[in-house]
């Protein structure tokens, strides 16, 4: 039986997968070895709360998290190309707009993105997506 983050990480990661013009992904835990001169992303699921809804037995819980998108392109071409990719991310994950899988509805709360950074050979944008869901 999946457990309730399988099914969050599996609506994410699906959604993920689906949009137009993402380069390749480096999934969580599976080998990826980037190209040099070639852009990719690495998301990580990082749960944040989980806790009760409400009182008494039994409860309705909460969970909420971040689903952080790192985008890298290659350095030395200016912010155009990592700009265009974490807005992709940032328009498919749009605020107050959901995703699901399995019977599993996730609740996007935000998607915004950090400062950019050099990392070796790519200029790298985080762009942070802020999930809940009510179980």
């Amino acid at each position: 039986m999946a457990s309730i983050y399988d099914n969050i990480r599996a609506a994410l990661e699906t959604k993920l997968n689906g949009v137009s013009g993402v380069p390749s992904i480096g999934w969580e835990n599976l080998q990826f070895s980037p190209t040099t001169g070639q852009s990719y992303v690495i998301p990580r699921l990082l749960p944040t709360r989980r806790e009760p809804a409400v009182m008494g037995p039994n409860p309705q819980m909460y969970y909420q998290g971040v689903f952080r998108v790192v985008c890298y392109v290659p350095e030395g071409n200016g912010p155009a190309t990592g700009d265009d990719l974490a807005d992709k991310i940032i328009e498919a994950f749009e605020a107050a707009t959901d995703v699901s899988y399995g019977g599993t509805t996730v609740s996007i709360r935000y998607a915004e993105r950090e400062s950019a950074d050099i990392d070796g050979p790519f200029y790298m944008i985080p762009v942070n997506i802020g999930w809940f869901i009510y179980s």
